[in-house]
């Protein structure tokens, strides 16, 4: 099929990524965020083994040797099961040079601060910033904390972490890009599953609310927002594997309208639930800080709408 006319995965590829579903649902259950913001070494051990971590690796580099559909569709997946951000930055990171594949901690820098979301175990860290993305040893590293729950992970602003063991040119830092948007837009496809799910069970007058035209409308709108970010993102996957003129768009666009999703479907996924859906001991608000902490590591919406301005393309 011509390049030009190809904006979906292949069904290849879909079954590829669809094989790690129910192991990853059985290995990521939501309830294991209530006792801990990171994943244990069990889990750790699990997603090694099925593969998670090399999907886009070269087989040199004992990895998989998957492209980036791939890799996008099983992060998609990862984000919908919300995934500790060191998940997804191990699975970014394997695309350094000389990386190989080794736990990797998140951090970002905001307003000049380097901001760790810290992870045991963790040897290496990639730090993003406007612009570009490196890798540093995690190790040595001092600094305080600055929340210990808020955003689900255990926020710490470290010094600086001295000279990178290798950064990032731009076709992984797009790369990079294109996974924040597909995490975002599993945590977007979770946020309604879970909100259908509760419509249908939880009762008000003698009926299940999902009957009532008021919350039909907020499933309805999630529905939308989850398929079209999904979609995108897909879709951005699918230019950037081709290299085509538009991925850098595309991958933008992704990001920002997956985030967006990803944040509305979260708090309509609050509201559905009513009073229960603002309790620390329930589920919905776990998506909302996941999305909140994934877009701070990924730039924040401004900076993505600023690059879609800036982007030039074949669109």
């Amino acid at each position: 099929m011509p390049a030009a006319t190809r904006y979906h995965p292949s069904a290849e590829q879909l079954a590829v990524a669809g094989a790690l579903d129910s192991s990853l649902a059985e290995l990521l259950p939501l309830a294991r965020l209530h006792r801990a913001f990171h994943e244990d070494e069990a889990t750790w051990a699990s997603l090694e083994e099925i593969g998670v971590f090399a999907i886009g690796a070269s087989e040199d580099a004992g990895g998989s040797g998957l492209g980036v559909v791939e890799e996008a569709l099983i992060v998609h997946t990862l984000g919908r099961h919300l995934a500790s951000p060191a998940v997804l930055a191990t699975i970014g990171a394997a695309q350094a040079p000389s990386s190989g594949i080794r736990r990797v901690a998140a951090a970002y820098r905001q307003d000049g601060r380097v901001i760790v979301i810290d992870e045991p175990g963790a040897e290496l860290l990639l730090l993003r910033e406007a612009g570009a993305a490196a890798l540093h040893r995690a190790s040595g590293l001092s600094g305080r904390v600055l929340d210990e729950r808020l955003w689900l992970s255990r926020l710490r602003e470290a010094d600086e972490p001295g000279a990178p063991l290798a950064d990032m040119d731009e076709g992984r830092l797009l790369r990079l890009r294109l996974l924040d948007a597909a995490a975002l837009a599993g945590i977007a496809e979770g946020a309604l599953h879970m909100a259908v799910a509760y419509a249908g069970i939880r009762q008000q007058f003698g009926k299940p609310i999902g009957s009532f035209q008021a919350v039909k409308h907020h499933c309805a709108d999630m529905v939308m927002a989850a398929r079209c970010a999904r979609d995108q993102a897909s879709y951005a996957a699918v230019a950037l594997a081709e290299g085509r003129g538009d991925a850098a768009l595309q991958v933008e666009c992704a990001l920002y309208a997956a985030a967006t999703a990803a944040l509305d479907n979260a708090g309509r996924n609050i509201q559905i639930h009513g009073g229960i859906g603002f309790s620390d001991e329930a589920d919905p608000h776990l998506f909302l800080k996941r999305a909140q902490v994934l877009i701070a590591i990924a730039g924040g919406l401004e900076a993505a709408t600023r690059r879609i301005a800036d982007a030039r393309g074949e669109y």
